[in-house]
């Protein structure tokens, strides 16, 4: 791995709300994938994703940001979204944890999301893989194979996201996204292509997002179900 330039630490930094910053600092939270990537390539950031080493540290830290905007939390089996509306969604990943920094950046199914930051107690800290500058520069989607549990559809609807953002991407990547997604089906019960289809319809639907909540687009992979915040 490798880290973003020190120009580029600085400037993600720059863009993360003040309140945001305590939080992290707080409960040693990392800032991980699209918010990285969308800041330093000037594009349009929809929300921050945060990974932490427990569940019960991201809920903690979930809450009290909540309260401090007197926000409200929606929880689903995959994260804890905090919405404050015009503020941008944060959202706590609750479905995977992970004790380094460099575990979590290694988990994201494309390059171009390979972007982690931290605060180590002392200085903000980086890590990407070394494909990352590349890839983007080039808007290219290369697949990692990133050995996980998730939805078997979810990096094909990140791959039709990238693509209408004018990404592309080459056939060796995309049939290994294909490859995950056609995993999930038993082949040897004798599914024809109509049958085939329809499966992998309802494994594309299973994590297919939730685009307005309370006003605000959730551009991302995670339904969210409404919930009050309580102290």
């Amino acid at each position: 791995m490798e880290n973003l330039t020190n120009q580029d630490l600085h400037f993600v930094v720059s863009r993360l709300p003040k309140d945001l910053v305590v939080g992290i600092k707080n409960h040693k939270l990392i800032v991980a994938g699209g918010f990285i990537r969308e800041t330093i390539s000037g594009g349009k950031v929809s929300d921050i994703d945060l990974f932490g080493q427990s569940v019960d540290t991201l809920k903690l830290a979930a809450l009290e940001l909540a309260q401090d905007r007197k926000g409200r939390m929606f929880n689903t089996d995959n994260a804890i979204t905090v919405l404050s509306p015009p503020r941008l969604p944060i959202q706590f990943i609750t479905k995977w944890l992970f004790t380094e920094p460099s575990l979590c950046v290694d988990s994201f199914d494309f390059t171009v999301c390979q972007a982690g930051i931290w605060w180590d107690g002392e200085n903000w800290q980086s890590t990407i893989s070394p494909a990352f500058y590349p890839d983007l520069a080039a808007k290219r989607l290369v697949y990692t194979y990133p050995v996980r549990i998730e939805a078997a559809g979810g990096s094909m609807l990140r791959v039709r996201k990238f693509l209408q953002r004018g990404y592309s991407i080459q056939s060796a990547s995309l049939a290994g996204v294909i490859a995950r997604l056609c995993g999930s089906i038993d082949f040897r019960r004798g599914y024809d292509e109509k049958d085939a289809a329809k499966i992998i319809t309802a494994l594309l639907r299973e994590v297919d997002p939730l685009t307005v909540v309370d006003g605000v687009d959730l551009l991302d992979e995670h339904e969210v179900v409404a919930q009050e915040a309580k102290p």
